[in-house]
């Protein structure tokens, strides 16, 4: 068995990388910008490439989550085929089952993400392949230390300057799933999925102002809330599917908070 890793130099692409060699699995990681791979047997591929400053890369966001993923479903032998794909697109949803329809604006420049994965999705789905599967994932943390993210972004401001400044409102709230779950989910569904479509979330949201107070009890810092923050509000991600079938049980993000904080501590401490 081989896994074939699109994607690897990015935060949810590395760690699935180290994690899948700490299982002893073989696993493979492709650069398409230098390496040839239409000739290879690619064995179990995970897509994890993508770009999240769409805002300032619209094109090559578009590039990333749909005209390289053209060029591996047409040109390159696989045994399965995992889509990364994300639960922004349910942002404008009332609803989350994986087989609802997904609301976008294309005169809406915030939703180019979400089309362009929405549209890396249909192409997946376009193919008569039941091996061929996209899961949708939420807001994945862990110790992501310089990413630009919500989460990572305030808890490494804590350690390295002792302030936090947010621009939404502490009422704002979104689903969170730690690393750790979606490592141990991953190779479950790329391998055995009986569904082509799978929302990997923690099934709750949690509040800004719930992260926040955690915070204050592991670390001293001031905070700063913009006048002019906005206040979001994300659906309840559906994961009854991968709960019925996998028994799936992602941890609160607020259990996993003094671990990252430690782990920032020590990062930034060297």
């Amino acid at each position: 068995m081989k896994f074939t890793i699109l994607g690897s130099t990015g935060f949810i692409g590395s760690s699935i990388t180290n994690y899948l060699k700490s299982q002893a699995i073989e696993c493979d990681t492709l650069d398409l910008r230098t390496d040839k791979i239409n000739e290879k047997s690619l064995g179990h591929v995970l897509y994890a490439i993508g770009v999240g400053d769409f805002i300032k890369r619209p094109f090559d966001a578009v590039t990333a989550h749909v005209c390289e993923l053209q060029k591996i479903l047409t040109k390159c032998k696989f045994d399965s085929f995992l889509y990364f794909s994300a639960t922004r697109m349910y942002y404008k949803s009332n609803t989350t089952k994986e087989t609802d329809p997904i609301i976008t604006n294309p005169l809406d420049t915030n939703d180019l993400y979400a089309i362009s994965k929405v549209m890396g999705e249909s192409l997946c789905m376009s193919i008569n392949n039941k091996n061929i599967r996209s899961i949708r994932l939420s807001n994945v943390s862990g110790d992501n230390f310089n990413s630009s993210f919500f989460l990572p972004s305030i808890i490494r401001d804590a350690v390295t300057k002792n302030k936090i400044s947010i621009h939404t409102t502490l009422n704002s709230k979104k689903d969170y799933i730690h690393i750790n779950d979606v490592l141990k989910i991953i190779p479950e569904i790329s391998l055995r999925g009986k569904y082509r479509i799978y929302n990997v979330a923690s099934g709750m949201n949690t509040k800004n102002s719930e992260i926040i107070d955690k915070l204050k009890e592991l670390i001293n810092f001031q905070l700063e809330i913009s006048p002019n923050s906005k206040e979001y509000f994300f659906p309840n991600i559906s994961i009854d599917r991968i709960i019925d079938e996998f028994g799936f049980k992602p941890t609160p993000i607020l259990d996993t908070l003094e671990d990252m904080v430690s782990s920032f501590k020590n990062y930034f401490s060297h």
